[in-house]
């Protein structure tokens, strides 16, 4: 008795074909995710870069601030005395951009010496793919996270 071993063609075709289905089913989970990474990593670094500013603004004693810019969708880390200093730029990952920056004078969260801020607000980042927000909320205490 003779056994065949390996697959028939109609057998090969019909693997390929599952696959093929798979991976068009896939790929639209997995850009909706990568935008909502996006948009997640860009408000992490956001919130250290404002607790960046309030760490810097408590330990010398000086005036720091993040300076929200719309226009590209960016920010900095300031260090304001005679003139301003940007310790650290970052710009907002493609697809995503501020939708709110409320209640912050000229854009700009300043930082105590004590830690607190001038003003408290929110600032909500949009993805413009994924059509989702996330907002950052500053305390007046200085308190800073993630919502």
């Amino acid at each position: 008795m003779i056994r065949k071993v390996g697959m028939t063609l109609m057998e090969i075709l019909v693997a390929i074909g599952i696959l093929v289905i798979l991976v068009l089913v896939a790929i639209p989970a997995y850009r909706v995710g990568q935008q909502s990474t996006k948009l997640n990593g860009d408000a992490r670094a956001l919130l250290g870069d404002l607790r960046l500013a309030q760490q810097n603004t408590v330990a010398e004693q000086k005036t720091y601030l993040v300076k929200i810019y719309s226009n590209p969708d960016r920010y900095e880390v300031v260090r304001r005395e005679a003139s301003d200093t940007v310790i650290k730029g970052r710009d907002l990952s493609l697809d995503v951009a501020w939708q709110n920056t409320g209640g912050f004078t000229n854009n700009e969260v300043v930082f105590t010496t004590s830690g607190a801020v001038v003003e408290s607000g929110i600032i909500v980042l949009y993805n413009e793919v994924s059509n989702k927000t996330v907002s950052v909320e500053v305390k007046p205490s200085g308190y800073v996270q993630i919502n």
